[in-house]
C-alpha cells in the first residue's frame, strides 16, 4: 500500500511535490484550487509543465496522484442554480486534473436536501453522466464514503453502488473509502476480525477492485456516531490494529492511502512513518 497525505499547494501547485517529499510521501493528494470558493483557477502552460517536471524529477511519475474536489459542489443539490454551478465546477475540476495528469478526483456524493435517497442517487448519477458527456476525461471520479450526517449520501455502500450502476461509462467512477467516515457510519475496523468483515462487505457490495483510494483517518468519536471528526492514527477510537490490518490487506496492495489527520506537517510525517512500519 502506498502511503501519503494531503499536501498544500500554497505558492503554486508545483510546491505540492516538495511538500510531499518533506513528510516522506509515496503518493499525495491536493486541492487544485481553493476548495471553498466558486471562482475557478486556470493554470498556464508554464505552471503545468513545472508541476509535471517536479513530479517526474522527484519520483512520483509512476504512482497515482489524487485531487480532492471543492467542498462547495453538491451533485444532488435541490436548488437548480446550485446544481448547475456544481456541474460546471465538477467539469472544471476534471479539466484541471487532465491538464496536470492527476489520476483520481475524490468528491463527496452530496446531500439530497430532503428529497429522498433515491432521488439523490439518480441526480448524482445524472450529474456525473452530464459532465462526462460534456468533457472527455481520463480522470477517474471517486465517490467518497461519508459519515451519514443529515441528508448526505454515501454512508451506505449500496448507495454508492446504486449511483455507479447508472453511470456510463461505468469504469469512469470508483470509490474512495474514508476510515473515519465509515467508522462513524457504523463500519468496524478496530480488530483484525472486524476489519476483515468490513473488507468482505466492500468486496460483496461494490467489489474491492472498485475501491481505488483510501483516506486513512482515525476517529475522534466512537463507532456509529455519524460525526466526521478526524484524529491522528492510533489516537482515536479505531486504533492502530485496524490500520495495520488495512495496510497489509492483499486486496489493496499498491492502492494509495492518503492521510487527512489534524496536526500539520509534523503529525503527517509521524503517521506516515508509523503506517510504513506496519507493512509486513
Amino acid at each position: 500500500m502506498l502511503i501519503g497525505c494531503h499536501v498544500s499547494i500554497a505558492g503554486g501547485i508545483y510546491n505540492a511535490v516538495g511538500n510531499a517529499l518533506n513528510v516522506d510521501c509515496e503518493t499525495f493528494q491536493v486541492f487544485t484550487q481553493n476548495q471553498r470558493q466558486w471562482k475557478t483557477t486556470i493554470y498556464d502552460k508554464d505552471t503545468i509543465n513545472r508541476f509535471k517536471k517536479e513530479r517526474k524529477d522527484e519520483g512520483f511519475a509512476q504512482v497515482p496522484l489524487i485531487a480532492h474536489a471543492s467542498y462547495l459542489i453538491n451533485m444532488c443539490a435541490t436548488d437548480k442554480e446550485k446544481l448547475n454551478k456544481s456541474r460546471r465546477a465538477l467539469t472544471e475540476e476534471l479539466q484541471r486534473c487532465d491538464r496536470l495528469a492527476i489520476d483520481f478526483l475524490v468528491i463527496h456524493p452530496g446531500s439530497h436536501g430532503g428529497k429522498g435517497e433515491q432521488w439523490g442517487m439518480n441526480t448524482i448519477a445524472d450529474t456525473i453522466n452530464t459532465v462526462l458527456q460534456s468533457h472527455q476525461s481520463k480522470v477517474q471520479i471517486l465517490l467518497e464514503t461519508t459519515a451519514g450526517q443529515g441528508n448526505t449520501l454515501g454512508y451506505q455502500l449500496e448507495q454508492l453502488d446504486g449511483v455507479m450502476q447508472k453511470i456510463e461509462p461505468n469504469n469512469q467512477v470508483g470509490i474512495c473509502a474514508d476510515t473515519c467516515h465509515m467508522f462513524a457510519a457504523g463500519f468496524d475496523f478496530r480488530t483484525e476480525k472486524a476489519c476483515r468483515q468490513t473488507i468482505d462487505l466492500i468486496k460483496n457490495t461494490v467489489g474491492s477492485d472498485v475501491l481505488k483510494v483510501w483516506h486513512f483517518n482515525d476517529s475522534l468519536h466512537d463507532i456509529a456516531s455519524k460525526k466526521d471528526r478526524h484524529a491522528p492514527i492510533g489516537e482515536g477510537y479505531i486504533g492502530e490494529k485496524g490500520f495495520r490490518s488495512l495496510v497489509n490487506a492483499a486486496e489493496f496492495k499498491n492502492i494509495p492511502a492518503i492521510l487527512e489527520v489534524p496536526g500539520g506537517e509534523q503529525q503527517f510525517a509521524h503517521d506516515i512513518a508509523l503506517l510504513k512500519s506496519m507493512r509486513e
